[in-house]
Formats: structure tokens, C-alpha cells, sequence
């Protein structure tokens, strides 16, 4: 036996947390035991646990190999991933690699000769107003550590320093060069958090202890959900979110009173926080939950109170290690209070709490599948109708919203509906956290009226281009698949109408500025490979198209593009949008399509530099048998018009001469 009697209790008190016959939903958080355990997910423990949730081992094995998190061979003692995505490669992820590497003596996908660190490069994870950083992953307890603000090859040395002193891990708050800060519960470094004269979201961010419950009773906290539970009406309360309009935070922006009146009436209900921020761009929902968890909870308590839900499950990225952690000890001090459990503010109201960690993959941001992966498969989205508010999780009544949106909840109903609408616009109300990264002086997270000028928020906030003899080339608005803005529409208000109508979407409001000295087909090609990279593969156009759009996009920024390739490309993305079971494969191609249409100049110019005789590339065809090696061979039309010989038309196998 494999597993210790130590591990199967841990595995157990796990099972325990979801309804009864929902055990599978402990599937992700069990795998992350026998990871810790063992360095990585053993076959042999997979096994095992299999037998502890009575399904077939293929099916531990096929989620274990569909979700990047989970390591099928040990890695070193510290993992460390570079995020290399858009907004990182923006401000110099290439560099810190390659500073990683020298420093360390390996390349990417390797590991030291003592064991010591493992190398590798990560796609977005949420940090992208501080970029170049890096996410270490400690082997021996699974914790995970982000270290930010990386600009030099000494800011990568101090880092692998701290960890190779055994000390890396005293704390999880974020690292930055300037050191280690004080166990104070106040974000550290450079975070750079402005915006509005009196913040609503992030007004306690800055607060010394503001993660912990006694600060955020003293500043009037709980005492909202207290009052709602005991005086108003669960009804009431969908009609006041109804009517402040608040619009969901993740993307979508579809009104959140709305989809709480879709809700079938069968019972139970349950309340799905999506926490799974993990669109390039996109980062303010995880300060919300490093900082203010309490401000979500206490939103939880309102919705599910409002939806009659008794549990509610926050499903939170993997990644989000140090979220994690704060989030389960806000459930906890608040179980401890009686806020949450059972009878909660001594009312005859019961709510359960689970947070629930993700393993990661960009796919779950989408509800359907996010709802799969908490019940324990892979992440693979459904088909819609019905909607999870008809039947979700486990088949019953669900309302999926997002951490900023529930954080809403919270300051609507403790402030009122007129309080609310006076920020934004009609159809746009409310205040938004804009995240601002890339080629800016100053990214951050901006709390701003919905409305709020794209050119403010650059300029004054952001104090414009990162380098002053640059110039703004294209902007993303709403986190890195949605349609490019030009810089003649940076005056366009950033609400939900106003984006739309400038062709692009607001989404998750993360907002990516690229100057002139980016070249935009190296952002193509960096966008493709990350929804490549993240496809669940579960739809043939989404998965073998952004294959075909990375391969192209490869070949020509190294040099062997036609141009006949910008139409191909163009061509592809209409075999994607539209054609894919999720809106997700849609928005895979948005990016590149409104590259090409409004840069189709500066591919054309890199494509003349670069391969001004538009020599075509070498295509493999059918693969021939080599009797020698008793392998097959890729044959190439070169060899083929070399020897006078052509296989096209034959029937049987060619074999090699």
C-alpha cells in the first residue's frame, strides 16, 4: 500500500466537505495531497486513490494529465515558472528567463544537477502589473510563492538566494527585490492601487492586518449581512441587486440580478464563486482575496442567502496559492463567529462555505466547466441549454458569478441602490477595477467609475507610455482576447456599450497598453501560443486551428512567412470562431483577427525584411517506413524531387531507399 493511513484521513476529511455521492468533486484537492506527499502524482497513488473513490484508475490518470499542476514526473526541490505571456513579455519576462537560466546553468525544462531547481515557463498567472516575476513552487509542503518585479539579472539572483537559504517560504506574501515584507498583512512593494478620491472595493487594501476579521468587523463589516438576514427577504434582496444593475465582472457583463431570477425552482441550490482569474491581463479579483477576503465572504452570505442557496463553493485557480490560503482562514474565522455553519447571525439561515482549488487550466474561467472540474473531472465545458441556473453543479439550480461581482453585492446592499447608480452610466452603473499592464509607467489596479476615458486611465493613472520616446501602438481593453483598439480610440469611455460600440468588448477590464517598439506579430504569435497551450481539446477547430495559427505565426517571425499567409491565417480564424462548443475557442481568434485587420501593414513590411522571396517552407507529407530502424521516417517534397520519385499518388506504403 502506497498511501499511509495519514494520507487516506487527509483524503477523507476532504471527501467530507462536498454533499453526499458528490465525493468525486475531493478528486483535484486529493491529487494535491499525494503531490505533496510525493513530489509529483505516482501511478501507483493514483491508483490507490482511485480505489478510494471507486471510479477506474484511466480516469485519475486522464485528470491528472488534462490540468498542468499536476507534475507526472519530481521535479526539483523549487519549481520555478516564468510567466512569459503578453503582458509579462511586454515588460521583460524574455530577459528574466534567460537571467533564470544563466543564473541556474540549465534551460527551461530542466533541472539542476543537484536537484536543488527545476526551470520552466508559465502562461499568465495574474501578476501582470508586476511583471517580469516568476511563481516557485516548494516540493516538499506544495506551497507556492510569487516573486514580482524581476527587471534584472540581480533582482533573479537575490531571489534564487532567499530560496537557497531555506528561507523562501516563511512567508507566502508576494517577494519583491526590495525583500521580504513584514508579516503585517499589508500588501507589500511596489503594488500600485489607485483611482477613485474614496475607493469602495479596494478601500481597505492598504490596512495593516486588512486580510484578518477583527479589521474588517472595526470597519463595519458583517454588519450588513447581519441586518439583510434578519429583516429583509431573500426576494428582497434579488430585487435590489436587480436593480442596481450590477453587471458580472468576469466577461460576459451579464446582469447579475437577472441571472438570479433565472433560477429553477428545485432545491437545492448552490452558489459557484468563479475565483479562476486567469485571462492575460486580469489580476484584481486576486488582490480582493489576498487583502479584503472578508469583503467576498460576506457577499457570499448575502447571495446565497438571496438564491436560498446553504452551500457555496469558491473556486479559485491553482496558481492562487497565497489567495488560497487567506481565503480558507477568512471561512474559518468567520465559521468561528457564526457567520457561517449553521443558524448563522442566530437565524434559522445555514450556509457551508468550500473553497475549492483549481489545478490549472484556462478553461474552467468558462462556468460550464469550471462546474465539471469541481465535480471532479476534467474541465471540459457542456452544452448550454440548459443554463447552470436550470441545472449547474451536481445537476441543480447554480449561479455562477465572479469575485468582483459578488464583492458588489456586498457595498449595493449595504449602501443602497441610488448609492450604486450614481457611478457609470445607465447601463453601465457602478464602479469597475480596471488592471492596467504592459508598456505604462505606472501598472496597476485603478478603481474607477464604469466610463471612466481609456485615455485617463493610461495617462493619468498609468502616466502613459513606459518609455517617453515611445509611442501607444495598439491597445487591448478588456483582458488579451478581446478585439485591439487603435490609439484614435483612446478616448473611447470604458463601459460596456462604449467599448462594444469602438468594436472590441470591456470583458474583464484588463486593460494591456503595447507601444511602437513591440512588433505586432510577435503578440500574435504569443497570443496563439497561449490559447494553443490552453485549449481543452475537447473541440476540433479550437484545438488543431490555434495549432495551425501558432505553427504559421512561428514560422513566419522566424523568418518564413508569405504573404499569402496573412490570408491563411485570416482564413483559419473563421474555422474557429463560431464553430467551437464554448465562447472561449470564439475569443481565442478575436485578438488575431483585429491584428490582422488593422496591422496587416506591418506584417506585410516583416514578412518583405524577412523572407523578401517568399520562399516556401519544406511540408512534410505522409511519413514512409524505414526498414532499417523499423521506424517511421518523414519523407519531405525536397527528397522527393531529389531522387526523381513521387509517393503522392501510391496506394502502399514507400519505403525508404
Amino acid at each position: 500500500m502506497v498511501l499511509s493511513e495519514a494520507v487516506r484521513a487527509e483524503v477523507r476529511k476532504w471527501m467530507d466537505l462536498y454533499p453526499q455521492g458528490r465525493e468525486r468533486s475531493a478528486l483535484l484537492p486529493a491529487l494535491y495531497v499525494i503531490q505533496r506527499e510525493f513530489g509529483y502524482c505516482r501511478v501507483d497513488a493514483q491508483n490507490e486513490l482511485a480505489e478510494m473513490f471507486d471510479i477506474e484508475p484511466a480516469e485519475v490518470g486522464g485528470v491528472v494529465d488534462f490540468y498542468h499542476m499536476f507534475k507526472t514526473e519530481p521535479t526539483g526541490e523549487y519549481h520555478v515558472e516564468v510567466c512569459t505571456n503578453v503582458p509579462c513579455m511586454l515588460r521583460g519576462a524574455g530577459q528574466c528567463m534567460h537571467h533564470f537560466e544563466e543564473k541556474l546553468g540549465i534551460h527551461h525544462g530542466e533541472t539542476t544537477e543537484d536537484g536543488k531547481f527545476s526551470l520552466g515557463h508559465m502562461e499568465c498567472l495574474g501578476s501582470c502589473g508586476t511583471a517580469p516575476m516568476a511563481m516557485v513552487t516548494e516540493r516538499a509542503t506544495g506551497q507556492g510563492r510569487y516573486f514580482e518585479e524581476m527587471h534584472s539579472a540581480e533582482d533573479v539572483q537575490k531571489a534564487l538566494d532567499l530560496l537557497a537559504s531555506g528561507k523562501g517560504f516563511s512567508t507566502l506574501e508576494r517577494w519583491t527585490p526590495e525583500g521580504d515584507p513584514e508579516s503585517s498583512g499589508k500588501a507589500a512593494g511596489p503594488y500600485r492601487i489607485g483611482g477613485m478620491e474614496k475607493p469602495v472595493l479596494t478601500a481597505r487594501i492598504f490596512k495593516k492586518n486588512s486580510h484578518k476579521i477583527d479589521t474588517y468587523i472595526a470597519d463595519g463589516g458583517y454588519d450588513t449581512a447581519r441586518s439583510v438576514l434578519t429583516s429583509m427577504t431573500p426576494e428582497a434582496v434579488v430585487d435590489q441587486v436587480k436593480a442596481s444593475g450590477i453587471r458580472g465582472r468576469g466577461g460576459a457583463g451579464f446582469p447579475t440580478g437577472q441571472k438570479w431570477s433565472f433560477l429553477a425552482p428545485a432545491m437545492p441550490r448552490y452558489l459557484v464563486v468563479n475565483a479562476d482569474e486567469s485571462e492575460p491581463g486580469t489580476f484584481k479579483d486576486r488582490i480582493i482575496m489576498e487583502y479584503d477576503p472578508h469583503q467576498l465572504i460576506e457577499g457570499v452570505i448575502l447571495s446565497s442567502y438571496a438564491i436560498k442557496a446553504e452551500r457555496a463553493f469558491i473556486y479559485i485557480r491553482g496558481e492562487y496559492y497565497f489567495a488560497y490560503t487567506r481565503l480558507v482562514e477568512a471561512v474559518k474565522e468567520a465559521t468561528a463567529r457564526g457567520f457561517v455553519g449553521q443558524k448563522i447571525f442566530g437565524t434559522e439561515t445555514n450556509l457551508q462555505i468550500v473553497v475549492h482549488r483549481g489545478a490549472g487550466a484556462y478553461e474552467c474561467g468558462e462556468e460550464t466547466a469550471l462546474l465539471t472540474s469541481l465535480e471532479g473531472f476534467r474541465g471540459h465545458p457542456r452544452m448550454k441549454p440548459p443554463f447552470p441556473a436550470v441545472e449547474g453543479l451536481y445537476a441543480k439550480p447554480t449561479i455562477v458569478n465572479n469575485v468582483e461581482s459578488i464583492a458588489n453585492v456586498t457595498h449595493v446592499m449595504r449602501n443602497g441602490v441610488d448609492w450604486y447608480r450614481q457611478f457609470g452610466t445607465e447601463k453601465s452603473p457602478g464602479m469597475r477595477i480596471f488592471c492596467l499592464s504592459g508598456n505604462v509607467k505606472k501598472p496597476g489596479l485603478y478603481e474607477l467609475p464604469h466610463s471612466t476615458p481609456l485615455r485617463e486611465i493610461i495617462y493619468t493613472y498609468g502616466g502613459g507610455p513606459q518609455e517617453d520616446t515611445a509611442a501607444i501602438k495598439a491597445i487591448v481593453p478588456g483582458g488579451l482576447s478581446m478585439k485591439l483598439l487603435t490609439p484614435d480610440q483612446i478616448d473611447t469611455p470604458m463601459d460596456y456599450e462604449a467599448v462594444a460600440a469602438a468594436g472590441s468588448s470591456l470583458g474583464s477590464a484588463g486593460i494591456i497598453v503595447i507601444d511602437d517598439r513591440t512588433s505586432m506579430v510577435s503578440v500574435a504569435r504569443r497570443t496563439l501560443s497561449f490559447y494553443r497551450e490552453e485549449s481543452c481539446g475537447k473541440c476540433t477547430p479550437c484545438r488543431e486551428g490555434t495549432t495551425w495559427l501558432e505553427e504559421i505565426l512561428i514560422r513566419m517571425e522566424n523568418g518564413g512567412g508569405r504573404d499569402k499567409d496573412i490570408d491563411l491565417l485570416a482564413r483559419i480564424t473563421t474555422f474557429i470562431a463560431g464553430k467551437s462548443f464554448c465562447p472561449f475557442g470564439e475569443a481565442s481568434v478575436w485578438g488575431l483577427q483585429s491584428n490582422l485587420a488593422k496591422y496587416r501593414p506591418e506584417f506585410e513590411s516583416y514578412i518583405e525584411l524577412t523572407n523578401p522571396d517568399e520562399v516556401a517552407p519544406v511540408i512534410p507529407i505522409r511519413p514512409i517506413y524505414r526498414p532499417d530502424t523499423g521506424k517511421p521516417s518523414v519523407l519531405h517534397e525536397a527528397s522527393i524531387e531529389a531522387e526523381g520519385d513521387s509517393p503522392l499518388n501510391r496506394d502502399t506504403p514507400v519505403l525508404a531507399k
